[in-house]
């Protein structure tokens, strides 16, 4: 499997995005891998060195916005001390 790293997007983080969730540009679905009619996918993020796993979910219907969310982003805004 091929593995790129590029940047899709970058954002100042909010209070919500550190807290609660991130909410992702729409423009970046096309970058992320294919949900397969499923509303959620597993994608790695790299920081620093490390590779991070992230839930991404995104609606069924109406605007598909995406956001990392769960404990895996919990995880990640943690133990990176992300503000």
């Amino acid at each position: 499997m091929e593995s790129r790293s590029r940047m899709v997007f970058s954002k100042l983080l909010t209070d919500t995005d550190i807290k609660k969730r991130l909410a992702i540009p729409s423009k970046t679905l096309s970058d992320l891998p294919n949900f397969n009619g499923s509303n959620g996918v597993r994608i790695n993020i790299m920081y620093g060195t490390k590779i991070w796993p992230i839930d991404c979910t995104a609606r069924r219907t109406g605007y598909k916005k995406p956001v990392f969310s769960g404990r895996l982003w919990r995880a990640f805004i943690m133990s990176n001390e992300l503000k």
